[in-house]
């Protein structure tokens, strides 16, 4: 489920909305005596300070919002920077600081004080870099844990925490969905922690603790566009051949780095305010070494209204980068008809319709298709997935062709 994702401006300027049990004004980020922060959205490769640093070397200790405001400020220079560039080739690429390899330190909200939750490794070289940050409100619950509006508190950028709990008594160690869970959200981390690219969610660390396991995320205000839907209705056919061209091309990388999503569908699509498309939520992803093996895999994963019918037939075949191909289709059929696919249909009636009839999702009555559009539709759902074009090509298709200078406005 999808909870609101205010934009970042709003969350700085209502720092005690979202972050309600902490003390904001009390000062616990140790500041350099040059009294900037360690790293910035701009350059986030400036070493941060080591755990083993002199107290001396510190005048001050700054507080969760003046941090930041701080970082607020070097936000709204960037932006005036971009707003008197010359062309929109200018605009830069948002980028947060990476957390891998650091050391961890939640800030909790008795009395400000921090639980370091990441021991310092022994076979590291040097002393680690330290990163505190604070959690939110919650913005997400699904199927893999929940995801916390959470706030870098030593650089002041606001990023996501998706989180899990560790089983613990017996009971939750027999309990084979919990412990898949957290088997998921491990594979998630190490599948994604070197990808960069800008139609995919930036994964920026991961951390365990006896209690929890979290993944660090770029936030992505704005919904996804599921909640969109939910909310706007269909889109105007404009909007979701952009939206549509941005996930092809965030799918392109992510087979081109021998990974297969396996979970595409509207909720996992994130949208920035700007129109901005990121794919997210990788539970169930899979890496291999060779993309073009017919029977790459042959586990059935997914969500069945957005599931192509090799991956129900695991048992006759195996499936490749194809199954996702089949689920773009699924998903520019939500953006056509404000719904679901298979919209009228229970999961197990879609099962036997994918398993013995091969069909693909209907058009709804009230769905009116241009010959490019379902040409590029047909593409998408074709039964034999070496008849399918692999992203690279498919986001060349004509249909996804926008008029000149056209910018998104919004959905309305």
């Amino acid at each position: 489920m999808d909870f609101a994702r205010p934009p970042a401006e709003d969350v700085y300027e209502r720092l005690d909305t979202f972050f309600p049990e902490h003390n904001l004004d009390e000062p616990v980020i140790e500041a350099p005596s040059g009294g900037t922060s360690p790293t910035s959205v701009e350059n986030p490769a400036i070493p941060m300070l080591p755990a083993s640093a002199s107290s001396k070397q510190f005048r001050h200790k700054k507080s969760i919002r003046v941090v930041a405001a701080e970082h607020k400020r070097r936000i709204d220079r960037t932006s005036r920077m971009q707003a008197t560039s010359s062309s929109a080739n200018d605009m830069l690429r948002k980028r947060s600081t990476k957390l891998w390899g650091s050391k961890l330190e939640e800030v909790t909200p008795a009395q400000g004080q921090s639980m370091i939750t990441v021991p310092e490794s022994p076979t590291t070289a040097g002393p680690k870099p330290i990163f505190k940050w604070v959690r939110g409100e919650l913005i997400g619950r699904g199927t893999y844990g929940r995801v916390y509006l959470a706030l870098n508190a030593t650089t002041g950028e606001m990023i996501a925490v998706k989180q899990v709990e560790i089983p613990r008594t017996l009971s939750d160690k027999e309990d084979t969905r919990q412990v898949s869970v957290v088997e998921a959200l491990k594979s998630e981390s190490e599948t994604l922690k070197d990808l960069d690219h800008p139609h995919i969610v930036q994964y920026l660390g991961f951390e365990e603790t006896p209690s929890f396991l979290s993944i660090f995320l770029e936030y992505v205000p704005g919904g996804s566009i599921g909640s969109c839907l939910r909310k706007h209705g269909k889109f105007n056919e404009d909007v979701t051949k952009s939206f549509t061209e941005q996930i092809l091309n965030g799918l392109e990388y992510l087979h081109s780095r021998g990974i297969l999503h396996r979970d595409l569908k509207a909720d996992n699509i994130l949208v920035e305010t700007s129109g901005v498309c990121k794919i997210s939520d990788f539970g169930i992803s899979k890496r291999t070494d060779d993309m073009n093996a017919g029977a790459a895999f042959t586990a059935m994963q997914g969500t069945v209204f957005w599931m192509a019918p090799e991956v129900v037939k695991t048992g006759k075949q195996g499936y490749n980068t194809k199954i996702d191909i089949w689920s773009v289709g699924c998903v520019v059929l939500e953006m056509w008809a404000g719904r679901r696919p298979w919209n009228e249909e229970e999961a197990v009636a879609v099962m036997f319709k994918l398993y013995g009839k091969e069909a693909s999702p209907p058009v709804p009555a009230d769905v009116v298709l241009s010959p490019l559009a379902d040409d590029f539709r047909l593409k998408c759902f074709a039964i034999n997935p070496d008849e399918r074009p692999p992203a690279a090509e498919l986001r060349l298709h004509p249909y996804l062709k926008l008029p000149p200078n056209w910018v998104f406005q919004g959905f309305k």
